[in-house]
């Protein structure tokens, strides 16, 4: 049964497509705004599999929609696969008819009527519809919602490669450099027989060593830990894909062969391009290459210009979620992560919530699972508002 409120998702990716079919059954109105395809921050994985096996990803309700045409519920899935076999079906299922707007870039969302710091903490304002204003394929458009969840995630904003913000001359060349594993696939073939360098020392970094240890390249491989094993390995894994790329990495690290070249406690100074294409970098130390492409994979960060005009209690570190990341303070392992609360979901603004990846902003520890129990928190208390 319909309860005749409206709310808008933001971002049709898992964490989108799971909180629309959720508010759906719910009665909700829907509305999801996504700004290009089904899934493309997924698909901009490449041929990388997920660590955890896929029913560990799945969407609540998912296998019941799909049935017997799903993979294997071990299966490891890569980005592609996944927006395929499920998202892909998902958003066309009879669940999610005509609920999906591609091609709707938000550009803001605000208060109907009101500025910011209008009536901020009472009731008078929580009683005012949001105001999303999104291009659309027939130009701007304005959608009114009673509530929001906003899924839209981070991959499409990399975090900087120099330390304190962009290093100098790295803005210039942002065209050139690769930020995603997706686009380290597509550009392989470039790369063999050139000098690549290589930034960061997370999962990502970790999975794109080994793809480079398969081409014919020279890598310098510069990290800002100090470790020999740079990459980050939890005891006992209970995730084998996860274990394996950490180790293979780590190995290379710590016994570099020919073709590999590691630099420690390097932070990114200075980029400046030279004739020919190449690339003169400067680093900590007065360390400095001369290499032909930059692959750098040190996180990404949620982009906020959209809700500048909500009250939002964001976190100035993570630029997340303020309650969820006092609650995943010094936890280190996506699997260790507790349940959030409805506390800790709140934003700021009633009836407004981020959810999935932007909800963690730069924090590295988010997996699917948490936030489609994410989801089932701020459902239940969706339902309790509409019933109030």
């Amino acid at each position: 049964m319909s309860t005749g409120r409206r709310l808008g998702v933001i971002g049709a990716g898992p964490i989108g497509i799971a909180a629309a079919l959720g508010a759906s059954q719910l009665g909700w109105d829907v509305t999801v705004l996504e700004q290009g395809a089904i899934g493309d921050s997924v698909r901009r994985w490449g041929p990388t599999k997920f660590f955890s096996p896929l029913s560990m990803n799945l969407p609540p309700g998912a296998s019941a929609i799909l049935g017997p045409h799903l993979p294997g519920e071990d299966a490891l899935l890569t980005g592609p696969e996944f927006v395929d076999a499920v998202l892909l079906p998902l958003a066309n299922s009879e669940a999610l008819a005509g609920k999906i707007k591609l091609g709707n870039r938000v550009v803001a969302i605000g208060r109907s009527g009101l500025k910011k710091d209008d009536w901020i903490r009472h009731p008078i304002r929580a009683e005012c519809t949001f105001r999303v204003l999104a291009d659309t394929p027939r130009g701007e458009q304005t959608f009114e919602f009673e509530a929001i969840i906003d899924a839209s995630g981070t991959y499409g904003q990399p975090v900087s490669l120099g330390a304190g913000g962009p290093a100098r001359g790295e803005r210039a060349v942002a065209s050139r450099l690769i930020r995603n594993l997706g686009a380290l696939h597509e550009q392989r073939t470039d790369l063999a027989g050139k000098t690549v360098l290589l930034i960061g020392h997370g999962h990502s970094a970790a999975t794109a060593i080994l793809r480079l240890a398969q081409l014919e390249t020279r890598v310098v491989w510069c990290t800002r830990s100090i470790h020999r094993r740079p990459c980050v390995e939890v005891a006992a894994d209970p995730l084998p894909e996860r274990q394996r790329v950490v180790f293979e990495a780590n190995q290379l690290a710590m016994n570099p062969p020919a073709w590999l070249q590691v630099e420690r406690r390097a932070t990114l100074e200075a980029m400046t391009p030279l004739e020919a294409g190449k690339l003169r970098v400067h680093f900590t130390g007065g360390r400095e290459f001369l290499v032909d492409h930059v692959i750098g994979l040190t996180g990404y960060r949620p982009d906020l210009s959209t809700v500048s005009e909500l009250a939002l209690t964001i976190d100035p570190a993570t630029e997340g979620s303020a309650g969820l990341a006092r609650a995943l303070s010094n936890l280190t392992d996506c699997l260790s992560i507790p349940l959030a609360t409805g506390e800790d979901l709140a934003s700021g603004e009633p009836g407004f919530y981020l959810a999935g990846a932007k909800s963690y902003g730069r924090a590295r520890t988010f997996l699917l699972q948490s936030g489609y129990a994410q989801l089932e928190t701020i459902l239940k208390r969706l339902a309790g508002d509409s019933a109030a």
